[in-house]
């Protein structure tokens, strides 16, 4: 059974419960206007717990979005971590590259340095380029494709890379289903007034492709 059906079910429940009440009160009160007043705080009663209820349901999706997004985060300095290594493995190979190496270090650091989650996967995604660049020199040099160093290298960058595709899967999946709860009724009314307004969805890149080719040629 699903959230929704469930609050649903509780505001039935707490609707008959309310009329039970309400039957019992009518037989006891004599003043039409304390029926009136007694009949306004309940209603009020139930509108507070309806926007409590409905406060916290989007406050736990907003969550675990910022969650996946944290996740992904984790991913991302792992991948930014094995760049300088990367780098260093076939700098020894070739110079005509440099200008690549000191570009994707500039992005590396930017991106180390930004606490803004939209700019980090921005620079992430500029660097993805430049590693599938390094990563392909390894084609012309076999002694380097085959190096111990190298091969870790791979192993590392291509578990990372699964690891991001995972997370982004997975944080996709948690902004679609806030994005839904906040135009469901009657989140609508209170999803602005609340603060919680539309996520969208990160396009984060990965070298899955290249990784892929490389170890299909090392398998022939």
């Amino acid at each position: 059974m699903s959230k929704g059906s469930k609050f649903w079910i509780f505001g039935l429940f707490l609707a008959c419960s309310i009329f039970a009440i309400l039957g019992g009160v009518f037989t006891t009160f004599s003043s039409i206007a304390s029926i009136v007043m007694f009949v306004f705080a309940v209603i009020f009663f139930v509108f507070a717990i309806m926007v409590v209820i409905i406060y916290n349901h989007m406050v736990t999706y907003r969550n675990k979005v910022r969650e996946s997004l944290a996740l992904i985060d984790i991913q991302l300095k792992m991948r930014f971590d094995l760049i300088p290594n990367l780098v260093e493995s076939v700098k020894g190979y070739t110079k005509h590259e440099e200008k690549v190496f000191k570009s994707i270090a500039r992005l590396r650091n930017s991106a180390m340095k930004t606490t803004d989650e939209k700019e980090k996967v921005q620079f992430a995604n500029k660097v993805v380029p430049m590693m599938k660049s390094i990563i392909a020199i390894a084609e012309d040099y076999p002694e380097l494709k085959s190096g111990v160093l190298f091969q870790d290298l791979m192993e590392q960058l291509s578990d990372v890379e699964d690891r991001i595709a995972a997370s982004r899967r997975i944080y996709d999946m948690n902004v679609n289903e806030y994005n839904t709860l906040l135009e469901q009724f009657p989140n609508t009314l209170f999803s602005k007034s609340f603060g919680f307004e539309r996520m969208e969805l990160f396009k984060i890149d990965t070298a899955e492709r290249i990784i892929e080719k490389i170890s299909l040629e090392e398998a022939e």
